[in-house]
C-alpha cells in the first residue's frame, strides 16, 4: 500500500515540472514555494491522504480539502521576485490540483 512518502516522490518531480510549464523564469522559487507548502501541511495531508485510502474520505471531500488550505499556500519566494497577484492565484490553484491529482494518483 503506499504510503505518504511515495506521495512526496511522485509529487516532486510533477511540481518541478508544473512550475517549468507555468512560470519558466521563476521555475526555481515556484518550485521552492510549492515544496514549502506541502512541508508545512504535511500534517493534514498524511491525515488525509489515509483516510481517503481507508475510504473515509470521498475524493471530492479530499479535493475540498485541499482546496480550503489554498490560501495557506503563501508563495513567498514568488512574491520576492515580484509576480504579479494573478499570476501568483493561478499557480496557487495549479498547485492544488497538483496536490489532488497526485494523490488520486498514488492513493487510488
Amino acid at each position: 500500500m503506499a504510503n505518504y512518502q511515495d506521495f512526496l516522490d511522485a509529487f516532486k518531480p510533477a511540481l518541478q515540472d508544473l512550475a517549468k510549464q507555468t512560470l519558466d523564469a521563476y521555475s526555481k522559487q515556484a518550485t521552492a514555494d510549492g515544496q514549502a507548502f506541502v512541508d508545512t501541511q504535511k500534517a493534514n495531508l498524511d491525515k488525509w491522504t489515509k483516510e481517503l485510502v481507508d475510504g473515509e474520505l470521498s475524493k471530492a471531500d479530499f479535493t475540498d480539502l485541499v482546496k480550503g488550505i489554498q490560501d495557506l499556500a503563501e508563495l513567498v519566494a514568488l512574491k520576492q521576485a515580484g509576480l504579479a497577484a494573478a499570476r501568483l492565484d493561478g499557480f496557487r490553484t495549479s498547485l492544488m490540483n497538483l496536490v489532488i491529482d497526485t494523490a488520486f494518483k498514488v492513493f487510488l
